[in-house]
């Protein structure tokens, strides 16, 4: 069969730069040519896409420009074909994405060493088109690399970006700093950091071959093992219907064996005196675990790498204990991701929208340093928290969306702050017990003992 039935040619239309920004055009209205493969990979395509970057990284500083490319659509090809075939590491990402995009990240400035929100500015990117730079970013350490095209348009009635698009990894030249017209070809193609070009393409680059790199020879060896253990039931999983006839006749014989093909359909199965069904099954043996094993190794392999826990990404721990040190493994890995994002949203994607006046040119990007816990949690820290200090009504009804009165368990006392008399607390003297031991009734003025009466 021809090579060309398993290719899928992929055209993407490029913008053309609107007048008052600067001068020049954005790329022209050719489309960006490229060509998915996404079918029959095996480990060897894996290998060969290997030796072919590590080629470009030998011979990259002996030539001219344009004689090597640092083309990595082959292992694009194994990336999005490990992706779309495998459905653990689908929940894996969609687990992280979940935990990076949202209402967690604001804009603001520093003041007097304390980080202030913008409200207005940060309703700015909390729109669906600033969600795509966010999971550009993050895909940028799964894959390698992103590169983003933020359109000036600003909607009038929501105040955000209008349009944001992702470019075709295929066409992309990571370390050469390159966008190609066709895929593996030097021209025609753009310079990003040419002036008129780095205001609206931002090239995400993590400097290495992403997190797929490990990823992808594990799902590979996991999608043939399920197709053998497929195999393997196919042959060894159903027992074999082993009917006795007494009739010497070819086809009586033929009649019993479509009666019994027929009994699991139609649940009644009539037979001659002298004929028996006998089924035969198996000894079971460990052929089937070994299959399993293989398939759970993965899994675990893939969500330690992503995610630094298992247990986060579904798995089960034995004790509670051994959930909660998955819990902070998995905290620090996200802190890690939200610390990436902030970086490159303040060196990189900021600049780019302050010079289209899009946002305040003093304002920076931060994720919120709220404790990421469970609903569970976070009532028993409210409890704790409302036992010793007021809490105001409204940040009770932002976190659970529960409208609340006046807190009832903490009154004013003189000039501090005491326990109601609701309050069980025995850790305030009554009046009587004061005056016993001072001498004196509680009063709100301090007494002299030494001054003359």
């Amino acid at each position: 069969m021809c090579e060309n039935v398993y290719y899928y040619k992929n055209h993407i239309k490029m913008r053309k730069r609107t007048s008052g920004i600067s001068q020049g055009d954005f790329f022209e209205e050719d489309a960006l040519i490229s060509y998915h493969r996404l079918v029959r990979k095996t480990i060897q395509d894996y290998v060969q896409s290997l030796i072919r970057h590590q080629r470009y990284l030998s011979i990259v500083g002996d030539v001219m420009d344009g004689t090597v490319l640092d083309d990595r659509s082959d292992l694009i090809d194994l990336y999005d074909s490990c992706l779309l075939q495998d459905a653990h590491l689908q929940a894996v990402l969609e687990t992280l994405y979940s935990n990076m995009i949202g209402e967690r990240y604001c804009l603001g400035r520093e003041v007097n060493g304390k980080f202030i929100v913008d409200e207005k500015e940060s309703k700015k990117i909390q729109g669906s088109q600033f969600e795509k730079i966010i999971k550009a970013i993050i895909d940028s350490t799964l894959y390698g690399y992103s590169c983003v095209e933020i359109m000036p348009d600003v909607d009038p009635d929501t105040g955000r970006l209008v349009e944001v698009n992702a470019i075709e990894r295929r066409n992309i030249l990571p370390n050469q700093h390159r966008i190609v017209q066709r895929q593996g070809q030097w021209l025609p193609g753009w310079n990003l950091d040419d002036i008129k070009y780095k205001h609206n393409y931002i090239l995400i680059n993590s400097g290495g071959l992403g997190l797929f790199s490990a990823t992808t020879p594990l799902v590979l060896a996991k999608k043939f093992t399920i197709a053998n253990w497929v195999n393997f039931a196919h042959t060894y999983g159903q027992p074999i219907i082993h009917g006795k006839t007494g009739s010497e006749d070819e086809g009586s014989r033929q009649r019993l064996a479509s009666k019994i093909s027929n009994a699991a359909q139609k649940k009644v199965l009539v037979t001659g005196k002298d004929d028996e069904i006998d089924i035969k099954t198996f000894t079971m043996s460990n052929s089937e675990k070994i299959y399993d094993n293989l398939k759970n190794h993965t899994n675990s392999e893939i969500s330690n790498l992503i995610l630094g826990s298992e247990s986060m990404a579904g798995g089960m721990h034995a004790y509670v204990g051994s959930t909660k040190a998955h819990e902070d493994i998995f905290r620090a890995r996200i802190k890690k991701y939200r610390r990436i994002t902030t970086n490159v949203m303040n060196e990189d994607v900021l600049p780019p929208l302050k010079y289209m006046d899009f946002i305040a040119p003093d304002v920076e990007f931060r994720y919120s340093n709220q404790i990421e816990m469970s609903d569970e949690n976070k009532i028993k820290l409210y409890d704790v928290l409302t036992n010793k200090y007021k809490i105001e009504s409204d940040a009770i009804e932002k976190e659970f969306g529960i409208q609340v009165g006046e807190q009832f368990n903490i009154t004013s006392v003189g000039s501090g702050i005491g326990w109601g008399d609701d309050d069980d607390d025995d850790h305030r003297m009554s009046d009587h017990e004061y005056e016993l031991r001072y001498g004196h009734p509680r009063a709100k003025a301090r007494v002299n003992f030494l001054e003359e009466t």
